[in-house]
């Protein structure tokens, strides 16, 4: 995934399809952005299910910073699913939290006390 192509009509037909659907299971209140529906990702890039590619200006959260399906990011997240795959830290903390905070208070420039959360 490359290069911008466009292969229909913005948006394309399986894009409208399940629009159809989306309009039909999911209140308006939930907005979005774009007529487009998403099927693959890959560093700055999307492709619609409708074979259309786009450069990703909005990204989700997280994926805008790193791009998507980063390989050294796969890594981490196999290697996190042996041990669990979330918990809500206010209910059940755990290290890795701790150690993120540690290393942005480490990082983040200044002379006065440093305590994070993400």
């Amino acid at each position: 995934m490359n290069t911008i192509q466009l292969k229909t009509a913005i948006p394309g037909p399986k894009s409208k399809a399940l629009a159809e659907r989306r309009n039909s299971a999911v209140p308006r209140g939930l907005s979005h952005g774009t007529p487009v529906y998403v099927a693959k990702a890959e560093n700055a890039w999307l492709e619609d299910v409708d074979g259309n590619r786009y450069i990703d200006f909005a990204g989700g959260i997280g994926c805008l910073n790193i791009g998507h399906r980063r390989e050294p990011v796969i890594t981490a997240l196999r290697q996190q699913l042996e041990n669990f795959l979330h918990t809500c830290v206010q209910v059940t903390p755990y290290e890795n939290y701790i150690r993120l905070a540690e290393r942005m208070n480490q990082i983040t420039p200044g002379d006065f006390p440093r305590k994070h959360c993400s």
